[in-house]
């Protein structure tokens, strides 16, 4: 993800509001601060903001509307289910509310910015791959080139439980054998937070997805059934939830999928397809 770039940010928040509170200190008088009796005006206040930072914010305000003056052109947005749907991955990459929390404070930014820049790069990567030019003889060359990525293999769907030594594990497993919920004891005891926010689900696993041993207790499991493995990451109580048989893929199934992956890999990085909007436009800039 593209970083956060603070002082645009702070910049951008301060020339907003250069209309609003305090043009209600400028109302009563052109000076914005004194100092041992000195008076700093506003004149000399925006001088300073204009040349030390106006280009950056003048570009970032350029690049603004011209992503949104494509989008309108090609009738692209990006609906409210589709947002949720990528910041719900994003959290939990971030490792769920607190890591985005401690990635806010390590960014110095907030929620509504972290909201923003998500939905500004979910948009620009959207026109990017609407751009590419498709037509079915790539498509199914690519289908065939990566086939062996659209083949669902035998996975497993586990959830684990992870502590950091076996007494702690075996006692977890007592309480699973006397009746405790899996769920509920994961998000309490589990020191995997990513996965405990969500009750110790991580989801379907195939062949090399994970370390050895978990791989190894995971596909040897029955459904419904849990068992003990040890790993460099500590112990995890392992419960498998279902397994699902391997399946070939034909292009007809996957084209969906196989455009979507086409597009993308084709498509220009965030910072080209910017710059491509710059060459096609008709800016002026009067400074």
């Amino acid at each position: 993800m593209k970083k956060f770039n603070t002082v645009i940010f702070i910049l951008i928040l301060c020339l907003a509001l250069v209309g609003g509170s305090l043009s209600i200190l400028a109302q009563e008088k052109d000076v914005v601060a004194t100092i041992n009796g000195v008076e700093i005006s506003k004149a000399e206040y925006y001088e300073v903001l204009e040349s030390q930072y106006g280009p950056y914010v003048l570009d970032e305000l350029v690049k603004k509307l011209l992503v949104q003056q494509k989008a309108a052109a090609l009738g692209i947005e990006i609906s409210d289910e589709e947002f949720a749907g990528f910041y719900d991955m994003i959290l939990s990459q971030l490792g769920g509310p607190a890591g985005l929390q401690a990635f806010l404070a390590q960014n110095n930014a907030t929620e509504e910015q972290f909201i923003d820049q998500l939905h500004w790069n979910i948009l620009i990567g959207k026109l990017s791959t609407s751009e590419v030019e498709v037509t079915e003889d790539k498509l199914v060359d690519w289908f065939e080139q990566n086939k062996q990525y659209y083949d669902k293999p035998f996975t497993v769907e586990v959830s684990h439980i992870l502590v950091e030594d076996e007494d702690d594990a075996n006692a977890i497993i007592d309480q699973l054998e006397n009746g405790a919920e899996f769920a509920e004891l994961a998000m309490e005891k589990s020191v995997d937070h990513g996965s405990a926010a969500r009750g110790g689900y991580i989801g379907e696993i195939g062949k090399g997805d994970t370390v050895p041993e978990f791989e190894e207790a995971a596909f040897s499991l029955p459904i419904d059934e849990y068992g003990l493995a040890k790993s460099n990451f500590g112990w995890h109580i392992v419960l498998v939830h279902s397994q699902s048989e391997a399946i070939e893929a034909t292009f007809e199934d996957v084209r969906e999928f196989v455009e979507e992956d086409y597009r993308s890999e084709k498509a220009l990085d965030a910072q080209s397809y910017l710059t491509k909007l710059e060459l096609e436009a008709d800016i002026k800039l009067f400074q």
